[in-house]
C-alpha cells in the first residue's frame, strides 16, 4: 500500500512543476554481469537534482559474496582490493532506498537497475522500489532517432556533456542527470504539443504508465501551461539524404589531371600524397568503361581504388549521359562512399554529378500504409504495436528519405510484425494509381536514380533486381562492384530463399490477424467494406462465405506452422550443430515432412479460394463498392504473395540436393517467444546463375578489391564467380600493387616452433607466449580468431595480466558492440582488442592503435558449415579436391584480408604474428609466406619471438 501511495504523491508533486525546480535521483549500479538471478551488485550510486544542480549523493561500493569477472574490473577499474572492505549489499540497499524515499528515478537503460536492486531488496526481506522511474535510454530512443544509437556515451557526446570514468555508477549516474536535463530542454524547444500528445497516447496503448507514459505527460503539460506565452518550437533540421547534387560548369580532358603529381586533388587536398597506383587503376577504370569491357582489378591497401573508380565513372557519366551503378558489400562502405567520398569529390571536382544512395524496397516506409495504420490506431492496436510506432513517430516527421535503417532506434527485426505493415510492398504497391504517389518515398528516389549519374547500391539490391527485371535500378550498362571478394557468399543468400516462423505467421496475419482485443485484416476489411457497399444481398454472402472459408483454412494452419518450426528447432539442438543442421536427405525427416506435406495441401486450398475470391471481384464495378480497386489491386498483391510462398514450400518439398543446400538454423538470440528455426536453401555454385543475371545482360563491370588474386592470379576469383565463363569478351585483369613500403613498414614473423593447432599443448603454448608478448611490449594489438571458443580461452587467460599492467583490454561479444570497441580501442596508444571473423575486414585503424597484429589460426572455413559441407560434396562428387579447389584458396584470401589491417597510411609501422606453425611445416605453408608482403622470419623458439619484437619496436642506435 506504501508503494502505491508513493506513487500518487510524486505524480501530484511533479506534474505542474517546470523543469528548474523538478527534483529526482539519477541512479546507476554496476554489477558482475547481466543476470539478476545470479550475478551480483559491485557498486551503487544516487545524484539527486533539483533542476540542474546536484544537491546531494549517495554512492557505495558493494561487497560481493563470489568473484568479479576480469572483464567486469577491467570495464569498471573497480579492484577486488577496494571490493573486500566494502558494505554488504543488505547495509548498501537499506540506506539506497533511505537516499531515494519517494523521489522520481532517472537511469539509463533502468529497468536492468530496477531488476538488479528490486531482486536483491526482495532476497533480503524487504519490498520492492515502486517509485515513479523515466529511461534516458527510452527517452533518447523517441526523440534522437537519427543518432548512431543511444548507449550513455553517445548520448551525452551529442549534448556535449563530459563523461569521465565511464562505467563507474557515480559518474554515470551523474552523466545521466545531465542527460535528462539535456534531453528535457531540447524536446521542450523542438517538439510541438500535437507530436507530444500522440506520443503520450501510443505510450498509453504500450501500457507504458508508470513510466514513460507520465514522462510524455509532463512534456505536454509544460507546453499546454506555455502556449498562452507565445512561446513556439524551433523544428529539428535533419540533413540526412539519399541524393547528391554537384552543379558545376566545367569538365576534365584526362585522368592525370586529377590525380597526378600537380592535378586537381594536389591543389586541393592538405597533405595530399601521389599515388601513382592510384592514377594507374583510374586510367584503366576509365578505358574500360570507353571500350565497355569487364575489368578485374586488385587494388593493394592504401591505393584509394573508391576515388580510383568513382572520378572515372563521374567523368564518363557526364560525358556520356550514363548511368553508372556502384555496388558494395557492406552498409559501411556503402555510407562511407555516400556520406564521405562522394561530398569530398563534390568539393573538389569541377564536373557536375547527381548521384543517390539505394537501399532493397523494403527498408523504405509506404506512406499509405502508413497513413491506414495510424488511423487503425485510434480504433485500437496491439500494444507491442504501439511500442515499436513510439520508436518511428519523431523519424517519420522529419525523414527525407523515408529509409528505416537511417533511425537508429527502431530494430526491423524486433517490430518486423509492425515493419511489414507499413513498409513499402511491391504486392501491395498502387503505383501511379496510389493517391499518395506523389508523396512516396520509393517512386520519388526511382525519379532520383532515372536522372542519376551515380547510384551506390550493394549485392543484396543488386542481385535481387537483376532477377526482377531491374524494377528498382532501371536499365544501365555500366556497373562497379566493389568488395568483388564477397559477390559470391552475398550471390548464395540472395539466390535462395529463407522461410521461417515469422514470415509465414506475417503472412497469415495479413489476410486475418485476431488477438483477445483486437481482429482485423485484409478479409476483416473486405467484409466491413461490403457492408457498406450497393452489392446485392446474394453477392455479399457469397463473397462473405469465402472470406469465412479463408479465415478458417488460414486459421487452422497456425497450430501446423507452429508445430512444424518447433520440430525444426528442435532437431537443430539436438543435433549440437552450433544451430546450423543441413538436411542432406530428406527421408531422415520423416517429421517434418510430413507437416510441410500437409502445409502444401493447405496452401493449395488457400490458393483456390483467393483465385475464386479475385474472379469475384473482377466481375464488380466500382460504383457498387467505395475504393474497389484499392481492394482489387490489395487482393492480387496477396494472391501473388501466397503463390511465392507456395513455390517456395513446394521447393523445400523437392529440393535439389546436388546444386543447392538445405539446412535448418536456429536463431538462439530471438527476443521473440515464436519458434526460432528458419529453413534455408541457397545454390552451392553461383557462377551460372551470375552469368545469367548479369555478365550476359550488362555491357560494362569492373570488379575490385584489395584481395582477388592469389600469387598473382586471378584463376580462383574468375572460377567461383563466373567470369570463367564469359566468352563473348575478354575479362581485363590487373593488379594494382600497394604504395606501402612492407620490407621498411612491416615484419613478419611466423611460430615455427609452436605446435599444430589440433595438438593438445598448442593453447597451453600459445596463451603462453601471447602473455610473454603482451607484458614485453607496450603497443596497440590486435588478435584475429576464427572462433569464440579460442577467443574466449586467451581473454580468461590473459585478463588478470592486463588488468595488473593497467593497459584497456577489449573483446568482441563481452557485451560492448562491434563499432564501440573500435571507437574505445582507436583512443588508445596500447590497448589490446580481440575479435572474430568481423574483424579480419573491413576494419581501418590507422596509427599507433594497432601496431602489433596477431593472427591466431590460418582461417580456414568450417567444414561443416552447410553451404561449405555442400559444396566439397559436389567437388568430390566431380573428383576435384576440395581443399586445393575451395579450402586453401579461401584461407589464402582470407589470410591477406586479416594481414591488411595492420598498415593503413605510408606512416604505419607494425608486426603481424602467426601463431599457426602449419605455415612452417605442412607444404601448402610455403603458399601463405609467398602471398604475403615484407620480410618474413620462422622463429625458433619463444625466445627468439620476444627477441624480434623488441628488435622492431625498440631498435637499436645505428652507431652501436
Amino acid at each position: 500500500m506504501e508503494s502505491i501511495n508513493n506513487e500518487v504523491k510524486n505524480t501530484e508533486n511533479f506534474n505542474n512543476l517546470p523543469l528548474e525546480q523538478l527534483e529526482f535521483v539519477a541512479i546507476d549500479i554496476e554489477t558482475t554481469g547481466l543476470n539478476s538471478e545470479w550475478d551480483e551488485i559491485i557498486q551503487i550510486a544516487g545524484m539527486r537534482f533539483k533542476g540542474e544542480e546536484v544537491v546531494n549523493q549517495f554512492v557505495s561500493l558493494v561487497k560481493p559474496k563470489g568473484k568479479v569477472p576480469k572483464f567486469i574490473e577491467h570495464l569498471t577499474h573497480i579492484s577486488p582490493q577496494e571490493l573486500k572492505t566494502a558494505p554488504p549489499i543488505k547495509e548498501v540497499l537499506k540506506d539506497f532506498c533511505n537516499f531515494i524515499g519517494d523521489s522520481i528515478l532517472v537511469g539509463h537503460n533502468i529497468g536492468f537497475d530496477f531488476n538488479f536492486l528490486n531482486q536483491f531488496i526482495v532476497d533480503n526481506g524487504g519490498f520492492p522500489i515502486s517509485n515513479m522511474h523515466w529511461d534516458t535510454a527510452e527517452i533518447g530512443r523517441i526523440y534522437l532517432p537519427f543518432t548512431t544509437d543511444h548507449k550513455l556515451s553517445t548520448l551525452v557526446s551529442f549534448f556535449g556533456i563530459e563523461l569521465m570514468n565511464a562505467h563507474q555508477a557515480d559518474a554515470d549516474a551523474l552523466a545521466t542527470g545531465k542527460l535528462f536535463n539535456a534531453l528535457t530542454n531540447y524536446i521542450l524547444n523542438h517538439y510541438g504539443y500535437m507530436l507530444n500528445a500522440r506520443l503520450m497516447d501510443l505510450a498509453m496503448q504500450a501500457n507504458l504508465k508508470s513510466g514513460l507514459y507520465e514522462y510524455i505527460k509532463w512534456i505536454v503539460r509544460q507546453q499546454r501551461s506555455s502556449a498562452l506565452s507565445g512561446k513556439k518550437t524551433v523544428p529539428v533540421v535533419n540533413e540526412l539524404n539519399n541524393v547528391i547534387e554537384h552543379i558545376a560548369a566545367g569538365s576534365i580532358k584526362s585522368i592525370p589531371e586529377v590525380f597526378a603529381e600537380d592535378g586537381i586533388f594536389a591543389s586541393k587536398f592538405p597533405n595530399f600524397e601521389f599515388r601513382s597506383g592510384q592514377m594507374t587503376m583510374a586510367e584503366e577504370v576509365a578505358d574500360a568503361f570507353s571500350k565497355q569491357d569487364f575489368l578485374v582489378v586488385e587494388a593493394g591497401t592504401g591505393v584509394g581504388k573508391s576515388f580510383a573508380y568513382l572520378v572515372p565513372a563521374i567523368d564518363f557519366s557526364n560525358r556520356n549521359k550514363s548511368k553508372v551503378i556502384v555496388s558494395t558489400n557492406t552498409k559501411n562502405l556503402q555510407e562511407q562512399l555516400f556520406f564521405k567520398d562522394l561530398p569530398q569529390l563534390k568539393k573538389i571536382l569541377p564536373l557536375p554529378f547527381q548521384a543517390v544512395l539505394v537501399k532493397g524496397r523494403e527498408n523504405y516506409i509506404c506512406e499509405r500504409r502508413w497513413q491506414e495504420l495510424l488511423q487503425e490506431q485510434t480504433r485500437g492496436i496491439t500494444s507491442y504495436d504501439a511500442y515499436g510506432l513510439l520508436n518511428l513517430l519523431v523519424w517519420k516527421e522529419h525523414t527525407n528519405t523515408g529509409d528505416v535503417s537511417e533511425n537508429s532506434s527502431f530494430d526491423k527485426n524486433r517490430f518486423g510484425v509492425l515493419w511489414h505493415k507499413i513498409c513499402s510492398d511491391r504486392y501491395l504497391c498502387g503505383g501511379r494509381k496510389c493517391p499518395l504517389f506523389q508523396s512516396c518515398y520509393v517512386m520519388k528516389l526511382r525519379k532520383n536514380i532515372e536522372t542519376a549519374s551515380i547510384v551506390v547500391a550493394n549485392h543484396s539490391l543488386l542481385l535481387a533486381d537483376a532477377q526482377m527485371d531491374n524494377s528498382t535500378l532501371g536499365e544501365y550498362q555500366y556497373l562497379v562492384i566493389d568488395e568483388a571478394h564477397n559477390l559470391m557468399s552475398a550471390a548464395s543468400k540472395n539466390l535462395g530463399f529463407t522461410l521461417s516462423y515469422v514470415d509465414l505467421n506475417s503472412l497469415f496475419n495479413q489476410l486475418v490477424y485476431t488477438s483477445r482485443k483486437y481482429s482485423g485484416g485484409f478479409l476483416s476489411q473486405i467484409i466491413q467494406t461490403l457492408q457498406k457497399s450497393m452489392l446485392t444481398t446474394d453477392q455479399k454472402t457469397h463473397i462473405e462465405t469465402l472470406c469465412t472459408k479463408l479465415t478458417g483454412e488460414i486459421d487452422s494452419q497456425r497450430q501446423v506452422i507452429t508445430k512444424l518450426f518447433s520440430l525444426a528447432e528442435d532437431h537443430c539442438v539436438e543435433a549440437k550443430s552450433y544451430n546450423k543442421l543441413r538436411i542432406k536427405d530428406i527421408n531422415a525427416f520423416e517429421d517434418i515432412y510430413t507437416l510441410l506435406k500437409e502445409l502444401s495441401l493447405a496452401f493449395k486450398d488457400i490458393m483456390k479460394d483467393l483465385t475464386a475470391l479475385d474472379n469475384v471481384f473482377s466481375t464488380l464495378n466500382s460504383n457498387q463498392v467505395k475504393d474497389l480497386d484499392v481492394l482489387k489491386d490489395n487482393l492480387k498483391g496477396y494472391l501473388s504473395r501466397y503463390m511465392e510462398t507456395e513455390e517456395i514450400i513446394l521447393q523445400l518439398l523437392n529440393p535439389d540436393l546436388d546444386n543447392y543446400a538445405l539446412w535448418i538454423e536456429n536463431d538462439p538470440n530471438s527476443e521473440r517467444n515464436v519458434p526460432i528455426s528458419t529453413f534455408c536453401y541457397a545454390p552451392v555454385e553461383v557462377g551460372e546463375h551470375l552469368n545469367r543475371l548479369l555478365y550476359q545482360n550488362i555491357p560494362c563491370i569492373i570488379f575490385t578489391s584489395a584481395t582477388l588474386s592469389i600469387r598473382g592470379s586471378f584463376k580462383f576469383f574468375l572460377n567461383q564467380s563466373g567470369l570463367s565463363l564469359v566468352t563473348e569478351k575478354n575479362v581485363r585483369q590487373s593488379i594494382v600493387e600497394s604504395p606501402f613500403d612492407y620490407d621498411k613498414q612491416s615484419l613478419l614473423l611466423i611460430g615455427s616452433f609452436l605446435p599444430e593447432y589440433k595438438d593438445k599443448f598448442f593453447q597451453s603454448q600459445a596463451l603462453g607466449c601471447l602473455e610473454q608478448i603482451l607484458t614485453t611490449t607496450n603497443v596497440g594489438t590486435m588478435a584475429l580468431f576464427t572462433s569464440y571458443k579460442d577467443l574466449d580461452a586467451v581473454y580468461d587467460h590473459l585478463s588478470d595480466t592486463l588488468f595488473h599492467l593497467n593497459r584497456p583490454f577489449f573483446a568482441q561479444g563481452k557485451g560492448v558492440s562491434r563499432n564501440s570497441l573500435l571507437d574505445e580501442f582507436k583512443k588508445s596508444k596500447n590497448a589490446v582488442l580481440l575479435g572474430t571473423s568481423s574483424f579480419w575486414e573491413g576494419v581501418d585503424i590507422q596509427g599507433d592503435s594497432l601496431s602489433l597484429l596477431i593472427l591466431y589460426k590460418i582461417p580456414f572455413q568450417v567444414p561443416s558449415e552447410p553451404l561449405v559441407e555442400a559444396l566439397i560434396d559436389k567437388l568430390e562428387r566431380e573428383n576435384k579436391d576440395s581443399f586445393m579447389h575451395l579450402m586453401l584458396p579461401n584461407a589464402l584470401l582470407r589470410l591477406r584480408q586479416g594481414f591488411g589491417r595492420l598498415i593503413r597510411s605510408k606512416t604505419d609501422r607494425g608486426v603481424v604474428l602467426i601463431m599457426d606453425s602449419r605455415v612452417s611445416k605442412k607444404k601448402y605453408g610455403i603458399y601463405f609466406k609467398q602471398i604475403l608482403p615484407g620480410r618474413c622470419i620462422e622463429l625458433k623458439d619463444e625466445q627468439h619471438l620476444i627477441s624480434e619484437i623488441g628488435k622492431f619496436f625498440n631498435p637499436l642506435p645505428a652507431n652501436i
